[in-house]
């Protein structure tokens, strides 16, 4: 067996130290212990088998972990574990070492997840996720389950010594149970693709699809019949090879032709030809597998397009027999942004890994279809906050976020933001939900992310913030210069995103129930507000603009343009004239974006596109973080 992966060491050792006490109590030494990776597959759980040596007798089980997310420098590093039952472990990026400060942590995300239950399911640390499985700790069954944590907080209070089975390499981690529910993450990467399918398909159809091209067309498309052909040759020239091989060994030996293409495609699929059941002397086998090998590594490249048309043709069986569940699950993204909304929570961390489908599914994932069905369950709330400015100040929240769901608003300090968005800033933060949650619809819909470039700038953001702090210079320049650049860069990634996806997004429709419409349409009238607001208060900055202020309020953006066109065709000159051409040039662009919610608003009491309902969230998030004076305002050109 392997070594353990450097790493989940710290984890493993935790639990194999758990393991030891399990077998041998607390006070008994055992012969021996080790971990070893048993399966570690690309795209999957590593299983580790576990083993100790007690009394001269083995003692084995396994394990399986998996890191969730991205790495983020100041936020936790999340593992799901499966250690009997299912386990997430959160180790904090500073290690945690007193055992109040630590309580205080999880004192912190119930009180966030006491705000969100019922609306929303969470799952949040608990000491007995994980002291439930010291026997010296185990609690009666009969124990009321509402006591739990205060008699474990008791009792680590009278002994500490008990507090070693809440650390991990010196420092406090933090344990939920998850039981037996399913990642979020995990059922959208079911809809889409496994390489376990493209396989199956492979063995099921290939043969049949090369060897007749009606076939080929019906499974890949005419636009591939390049590929047929040039497949068709090379099966035909394997086939002469492998007959040439027998003939010439002298073995009186007769090969169905289906068996000889059975070896070539399992070898297309990525295993070893089975010659166990073809009765070929084993000399005569390796020599197979050697032409076989050399055959296709000689065609690497069609063999390659062939792969790509089959995954291709995977992922649209999966995509069209999923597409009920695609439309369910975006909906339920739109239903919880509304349910935090309302409970006045940003979470701020919003992502696939760290959210959970709140119902036992069994296999029974017919049910993703129907969004009264499930609900969509939390799971990580360490960056949460409460954003009701009625119970006081704005809390500061902890500055860290997931690069690919992150803005730059999640990196800089209320007291930087509260500069910028002022008495917005409460919008600002549910917002940051909201930009999460469009980049998930577009997952759910295409298995793809959305923004790949624009996530890289985030780690050069927060570095950059770094940077001038150490600099002392000005951390409100450092922020607008760096969202300008992100939100230029958002939008045309968003543009070309939608654009090469145009066909599936288009085609599926998503029908939002009418509290979920209202929901949106409200946000558009919030937006429709402050574009007023912000127009009279360039107006009132302009002198020469005073005899036309209620005006220009009112105008279109179409008559706006026509004043420009007369500023610019009357006689006269100075800066107040040209003040009042610059100023309605702001105003126009402005105008225009108010003008294009209207017919958004309306088309949300219908089934709308899904590329229509991405941009939509897109653009709400867009038009809020990233402020007119910035730059040049630039929109989306689907909603």
């Amino acid at each position: 067996m392997a070594k353990a992966a450097p790493d989940f060491k710290p984890v493993i050792d935790y639990f194999l130290s758990l393991f030891k006490m399990q077998v041998a109590g607390e006070t008994e030494a055992v012969d021996a212990a080790s971990a070893a990776i048993f399966s570690d597959k690309p795209g999957r759980d590593v299983i580790y088998e576990l083993n100790v040596r007690h009394r001269g007798t083995d003692r084995t089980r396994r394990m399986s972990i998996r890191s969730l997310g991205e790495q983020v420098e100041s936020k936790s590093m999340c593992y799901k574990i499966i250690y009997d039952d299912l386990i997430v472990v959160k180790i904090p990026p500073r290690p945690i070492t007193h055992f109040d400060v630590y309580l205080n942590h999880i004192h912190q995300e119930h009180a966030i997840a006491d705000r969100l239950t019922p609306s929303i399911a969470c799952v949040y640390p608990h000491l007995g996720a994980i002291l439930k499985k010291v026997p010296s700790l185990r609690l009666p069954a009969d124990f009321p389950p509402d006591q739990v944590e205060r008699e474990y907080i008791e009792r680590l209070t009278r002994e500490p010594h008990y507090q070693k089975y809440l650390q991990i390499a010196g420092g406090f981690v933090f344990f939920m149970s998850l039981s037996q529910y399913r990642f979020f993450n995990q059922v959208i990467d079911s809809i889409h693709f496994s390489k376990d399918l493209v396989r199956q398909e492979i063995l099921r159809n290939g043969p049949g699809a090369i060897a007749d091209m009606h076939a080929f067309e019906t499974l890949y498309g005419a636009c591939n019949d390049g590929a047929y052909f040039d497949m068709h040759a090379l099966m035909k020239a394997y086939e002469r090879s492998i007959e040439e091989i027998i003939s010439n060994s002298g073995a009186t030996l007769w090969i169905a032709d289906y068996q000889v293409q059975e070896w070539f495609f399992q070898r297309l699929a990525g295993s070893r030809p089975d010659f166990e059941n073809s009765e070929l002397p084993p000399d005569l086998a390796v020599e197979i597998d050697a032409v076989t090998t050399r055959m296709l590594s000689a065609k690497k490249a069609l063999i390659d397009e062939f792969h790509n048309i089959v995954h291709a043709a995977v992922r649209r069986q999966c995509f069209d027999k999923n597409r009920a569940r695609v439309k369910g699950l975006s909906v339920k993204v739109i239903e919880l942004l509304y349910r935090l909304k309302n409970r006045s929570v940003s979470i701020r961390d919003l992502k696939p890994d760290n959210m959970y489908v709140a119902a036992q599914l069994d296999g029974a994932d017919h049910i993703l279809a129907d969004p009264n069905a499930y609900d969509l369950g939390l799971i990580d709330l360490e960056t949460a906050v409460c954003f009701d400015l009625t119970e006081g100040s704005l809390p500061q929240p902890l500055l860290a976020g997931t690069p690919s769901y992150a803005t730059p608003t999640h990196v800089f300090n209320n007291r930087i933001l509260g500069a910028v968005f002022r008495n917005e800033l409460p919008r600002v933060f549910y917002l940051q939900d909201w930009y999460a949650g469009l980049v998930m619809i577009f997952n759910i819909l295409t298995g793809r992310p959305l923004f790949v470039k624009t996530a890289r700038l985030m780690p050069e953001i927060s570095r950059m913030k770094k940077k001038d702090a150490r600099n002392e210079r000005n951390p409100r320049a450092v922020f607008e210069n760096g969202s300008r650049i992100f939100w230029k860069t958002a939008s045309e990634e968003l543009n070309d995103s939608l654009k090469k996806n145009q066909e599936r997004l288009r085609d599926v429709e998503i029908a939002l129930p009418d509290h979920l419409a209202n929901f949106l349409v409200t946000e558009c009238r919030t937006e429709h507000r402050l574009i007023d607001s912000w127009v009279a208060g360039r107006i009132d900055q302009c002198r020469p603009a005073e005899k036309y202020r209620e005006k220009l309020i009112a105008a279109s953006h179409s008559r706006i343009r026509g004043i420009i066109a007369q500023a610019h065709e009357n006689p006269g000159s100075g800066k107040g004239r040209e003040d009042f051409i610059g100023l309605l040039s702001r105003i126009e662009p402005l105008k225009r974006w108010k003008e294009d919610l209207e017919p958004a608003e309306q088309r949300l009491s219908a089934p709308v596109p899904s590329d229509f309902l991405i941009a939509f969230l897109f653009n709400r998030v867009h038009h809020a973080m990233c402020r007119p004076e910035w730059s040049e305002i630039r929109l989306s050109d689907r909603a």
